[in-house]
């Protein structure tokens, strides 16, 4: 967790990726439950949390990525950051496995929950400054993706889209 913007940029690697970041969606009766991850945190087959511990195996599945994922370079992050907890002795907290999507802010604040990054140009940010990111993808290729993907947020941004379309061209 203490890694979990750093990996969620190489997860979800896309703008559309933290598309289904998000705990509902629109539609029918005000919106539907997503069970997406939303914060770093971990629970005991919690799927609102970024791991979760399902309870039939021994498994540690983190649910903040998508298919877009270079999994070798997803894989690489994961187990870096795992090998830097067992080594330090890092304590991740209580399992946390309430429902995120209704815990208020303050009580998020006193857990130390944080927010799952909530586009591509916070996770790419993050990751820029990520000391485990250059260690695991080395300099060159920790630039080069960055450059990438920073190109890619100023290009989606140069774009309109149909729902802009939809959305503003009655009003204005």
């Amino acid at each position: 967790m203490k890694h979990g913007n750093a990996i969620t940029a190489i997860a979800c690697p896309t703008v559309n990726s933290y598309n289904g970041l998000v705990p509902k969606v629109g539609g029918f009766e005000g919106g539907t439950y997503t069970w997406a991850p939303t914060h770093m945190a971990y629970g005991k087959n919690n799927r609102s949390a970024m791991l979760r511990l399902p309870q039939s195996r021994f498994a540690i599945e983190n649910r903040a990525a998508d298919m877009c994922m270079n999994p070798y370079l997803g894989l690489g992050m994961m187990l870096a950051a795992s090998v830097e907890g067992l080594v330090n002795k890092i304590d991740p907290g209580p399992s946390l496995d309430e429902d995120l999507y209704v815990m208020d802010e303050e009580e998020k604040a006193r857990r130390a929950v944080s927010p799952l990054p909530r586009n591509l140009l916070e996770a790419t940010e993050k990751l820029a400054v990520s000391d485990l990111a250059e260690k695991v993808l080395g300099p060159v290729l920790l630039k080069s993706f960055l450059g990438y993907k920073v190109d890619e947020w100023e290009r989606y941004h140069q774009t309109v889209t149909d729902w802009e379309v939809e959305e503003y061209l009655r009003l204005y």
